[in-house]
């Protein structure tokens, strides 16, 4: 299930290209080498099987926990990183507006005023904001010159330091978006979204943009008229569900459900 290492260069942007390389390729020579099983490349690091086999190295027993322990009281921060109106990159961005609002789980509407509130430092840290482990949020980042980017997340169980929020260029929608009254997109970073082997439901539907077999897709893309703009848009990940509000294209902005697992 690796994405790098197929026979076949579609997987890299060149179909019909014999790359060299089997499934054989991440194997070591002289190391012990485990197959984790239907696992793409992001989740060899991040799965919870991949997390069994690590702790094992590390602390020469099995785990006691596969979940994660989740504490009484939630502290997030993390860095805005990235070039206002420019290539993206991960150099600290200075003064980006962080606002955190708590939301419904079903509607993805905020409940109550802001309960965060912050600028980025020089080094590009924000926060902390502190939350409950059962709340469902809504991030919002503005800085000059770049979209407002609104991130929706799945309740947080820990504290985190590494909450980290990335400035989009300031126009980011391409040709593709280009009469769309709201954009709001599906994202995956710790792994791939795998077809048929997980469920992926994008406001009700298997997206059409996420590819069936290797997992190679992390982010699907849905695009509203104007006149559904502002409504919920759920974004299902087998277990994990969130709900997105769909923001107006036309104030410059953006919506994208982070999923967590």
């Amino acid at each position: 299930m690796d994405k790098y290492a197929q026979p076949d260069g579609r997987f890299v942007g060149k179909p019909g290209t014999p790359t060299g390389i089997t499934t054989e390729g991440p194997a070591l020579k002289g190391a012990t080498n485990l197959v984790l099983g239907a696992v793409d490349h992001r989740a060899t690091a991040f799965s919870p099987r991949a997390f069994r086999e690590i702790y094992k190295f590390i602390a020469g027993r099995e785990p006691n926990l596969i979940a994660i322990a989740p504490e009484a009281a939630v502290k997030l921060s993390g860095l805005v990183t990235g070039t206002p109106g420019g290539v993206q990159t991960n150099r600290p961005v200075t003064g980006a507006s962080v606002e955190v609002y708590r939301v419904s789980p079903d509607t993805g509407e905020r409940i109550g005023g802001a309960i965060h509130t912050s600028q980025s430092a020089a080094d590009g840290r924000w926060g902390p904001a502190q939350v409950d482990p059962s709340w469902y949020l809504e991030i919002v980042l503005t800085s000059a010159g770049s979209t407002t980017t609104h991130f929706y997340r799945s309740p947080f169980p820990r504290s985190s330091d590494i909450v980290h929020l990335r400035v989009r260029a300031a126009r980011p929608l391409g040709p593709a978006d280009a009469g769309a009254g709201a954009v709001v997109m599906m994202s995956r970073p710790r792994g791939y979204f795998g077809l048929p082997r997980d469920v992926v439901l994008f406001d009700g539907n298997e997206p059409a943009d996420v590819k069936a077999g290797v997992p190679t897709d992390s982010i699907s893309t849905l695009r509203l008229s104007a006149a559904e703009a502002g409504r919920p848009v759920s974004a299902l990940f087998n277990q994990e569900r969130i709900v997105a509000r769909a923001w107006p294209a036309s104030e410059n902005r953006i919506a994208i459900a982070e999923l967590t697992y």
